[in-house]
């Protein structure tokens, strides 16, 4: 029997929020605004950004709540991922959620001040080349068009399901935000994709 890995620091991946989907695709709209110029030289800013990005690609197709999100739209996080593993150097076979964990410790991590704990949570092979490259990496992600493109286009259609009430089942903000069933361990993300 497997043990199921500890749940995401959820609280820490999105600020305060009863959908934490939503609040991730609020949170890293700005920060990959400008191609994620803003998060040049800011790798704190830079791994959470990382982060939400990587949840929201992973979450959304898996959560009954976001159904109404297009294909087009889920396609478009998929080619951010790989855009954004490609500047950090994560393994393209990566689970979603240990690369999200480590991206939020590393964040938190670097808002300590402490870099060599940001590199220990960025580990060579899931994070290549990992440790203090790594968090180099994250201060110098260079362009990221399809990061800027794909949350755009989530926030422009969240924003139009808001308004036309076109969100099945009620808007998911208003409904119970369950993350094991929207985010499970151990499945695969890909999956139709």
């Amino acid at each position: 029997m497997r043990t199921a890995p500890p749940r995401l620091p959820i609280a820490a991946l999105t600020p305060d929020t009863a959908d934490p989907i939503r609040g991730a695709m609020q949170a890293m709209t700005p920060a990959f605004a400008d191609q994620g110029r803003a998060l040049a030289s800011r790798p704190a800013e830079a791994a959470q950004a990382a982060a939400q990005l990587e949840f929201v690609t992973a979450a959304i197709p898996r959560d009954p709540r976001y159904a109404a999100v297009p294909e087009s739209v889920r396609r478009d996080f998929l080619l951010a991922r790989t855009e954004l593993r490609d500047a950090l150097g994560v393994a393209e076979g990566a689970a979603p959620e240990p690369v999200v964990r480590a991206l939020v410790s590393a964040a938190q991590a670097l808002r300590r001040g402490d870099a060599a704990r940001a590199a220990a949570v960025l580990p060579a092979p899931m994070f290549r080349p990992g440790g203090e490259r790594s968090v180099q990496r994250l201060g110098e992600l260079g362009p990221l068009p399809q990061c800027a493109i794909a949350s755009a286009n989530l926030a422009q259609v969240v924003a139009r399901l808001d308004a036309t009430g076109g969100w099945p089942g009620g808007r998911p903000s208003e409904t119970n935000a369950s993350l094991g069933s929207s985010f499970g361990f151990g499945a695969d993300t890909s999956v139709g994709y």
